[in-house]
């Protein structure tokens, strides 16, 4: 009777929470930032065309990778797929696009708390929650509907289950942390030069004497399918899996800035990813309140035990790689080193908590205070000065809304919708005309019945009916 009281305090915590974490990401969701970058876009209008038809924009039936962006750019299949069955059980939204990466928040913040209580105390575990969701990337990835944010709750995992078997020794949780190691790989472009560090690393943690073997084979069986597959699909989609990108190395000095450029503390702690809309320029990927955190948990992971000095090595070897392909200072491509992080922080506290028994609780609560300023300076700065500097980048969405205001007027006035042809968002059409829109040109006035959205405040023979949008008139006749 005890335990089934408990499990039902564990359930309606655990939803107060989800309730807590949805409204508290998702608020401002549709202003911040203020439009949709091309990425968002891309994935979104394929996302509805994949549940609608099952092909992408492309004609090609349920692809592994989507060409978007003017076939400039193949879309990844974990984060394209996983918002094409949102748009399938739900119907296709700006702010369900955005959501999506709300919810991957929420079952990180759970999966982070869950690996915690393997590794520390319900109350450091707690800790370690709370820093995972005080990252400033993380509030900043959540409001935007791209893949940068996918890496993570599949690292989680990896770790977590690679954890748990060096305990348990249950073949099934190897099975899962290589699966999960492998789906990183098509997670995120910039897993490519992180997955075989990762692989490599895995191997070296599951070295014991004489019991070696099995763990390589079943690790090995698992993850690298992955990665031996990529040659097939990258002949079929060609440039999916590099993206273009020119693999070399032309001097030792050019390949170790990039990877050094990584472990920059201006870069980390105040400036950020040199994209201002996946940083605020004066907060970096991770508070910098936490530097001193990550400082001790740093010394006493290399002590502690086996798991946190592979923390440490998966964390400052992860973009070893990134020199083949020059990408500095991009912290929205260093996702997947978030959950790492905390971890490693947490052990800061627990070194603290070792060292100074007596005035810990005090060294907790200047810590936490520290940390709560640091954020709440950030999540102004994000609503307030962040929120208008993204408009010069990405615009707004009052496009999307003159889209939704001639759905609505042609519904209700019973007309015909029409868009000029110097007018278009296949992205915001595909939600509202499922069907297709009719296209007329600029200097063309649509036949009797028909309502037009257009950029001209006068069209002959039609009425202005003065729509509460910007940029666009819409007119009827």
């Amino acid at each position: 009777m005890k335990n089934i009281k408990n499990k039902i305090i564990s359930i309606i915590i655990g939803l107060i929470i989800i309730i807590f974490l949805s409204i508290f990401f998702s608020y401002k969701i549709l202003d911040v930032p203020m439009g949709l970058t091309s990425d968002e876009n891309a994935l979104g209008y394929n996302a509805v065309l994949l549940s609608r038809t099952y092909h992408d924009e492309n004609g090609r039936f349920l692809p592994v990778f989507v060409l978007s962006n003017n076939g400039t750019d193949w879309k990844q299949p974990v984060t394209q797929y996983y918002i094409a069955i949102l748009f399938k059980i739900f119907s296709p939204s700006i702010f369900l696009l955005r959501f999506s990466s709300v919810i991957i928040t929420i079952i990180c913040t759970f999966l982070i708390y869950k690996f915690s209580k393997t590794e520390y105390s319900k109350k450091l575990s707690v800790f370690a929650t709370i820093l995972f969701l005080t990252t400033p990337l993380i509030m900043i990835q959540s409001h935007m509907g791209l893949d940068n944010i996918m890496p993570i709750p599949f690292t989680i995992i990896w770790l977590f289950c690679l954890f748990l078997y060096n305990k348990k020794h249950q073949t099934k949780l190897l099975v899962i942390s290589a699966i999960s190691l492998g789906i990183t790989f098509y997670t995120y472009k910039g897993m490519r030069a992180i997955f075989p560090i990762w692989y490599l690393l895995s191997l070296i943690y599951l070295i014991k004497p004489k019991k070696w073997i099995k763990p390589f084979f079943v690790f090995s069986l698992f993850s690298l399918p992955f990665l031996l597959i990529s040659p097939i699909l990258d002949h079929f989609y060609g440039g999916a899996i590099f993206g273009g990108a020119t693999i070399k190395i032309d001097s030792i000095y050019n390949f170790m800035y990039p990877y050094l450029s990584s472990f920059d503390p201006t870069f980390l702690f105040i400036k950020g990813d040199d994209l201002l809309f996946h940083s605020t320029g004066i907060h970096g990927m991770f508070l910098i309140s936490t530097l001193p955190l990550f400082l001790l948990g740093i010394y006493y992971s290399i002590f502690k035990n086996k798991n946190s000095r592979f923390l440490l090595a998966v964390f400052f070897l992860a973009p070893l790689l990134y020199g083949t392909v020059g990408s500095i200072h991009r912290a929205s491509r260093l996702m997947c080193l978030i959950p790492i992080y905390t971890l490693i922080c947490t052990n800061g506290i627990e070194f603290i908590k070792i060292k100074t028994k007596k005035i810990y609780p005090l060294i907790i609560i200047c810590f936490s205070l520290l940390i709560a300023l640091n954020y709440i300076n950030f999540i102004y700065y994000y609503y307030s000065t962040y929120a208008k500097l993204t408009q010069s980048i990405v615009g707004d969405l009052n496009e999307y809304l003159s889209f939704k205001e001639l759905k609505q007027e042609s519904q209700e006035l019973n007309l015909t919708p029409y868009v000029a042809q110097n007018i278009s968002n296949k992205f915001y059409e595909s939600i509202y005309f499922p069907n297709g829109i009719n296209r007329i040109n600029q200097d063309i006035t649509p036949p009797n019945k028909s309502i037009l959205l257009t950029n001209r405040e006068v069209v002959s023979g039609m009425q202005n009916i003065k729509a509460p949008i910007l940029y666009y008139q819409i007119q009827k006749k």
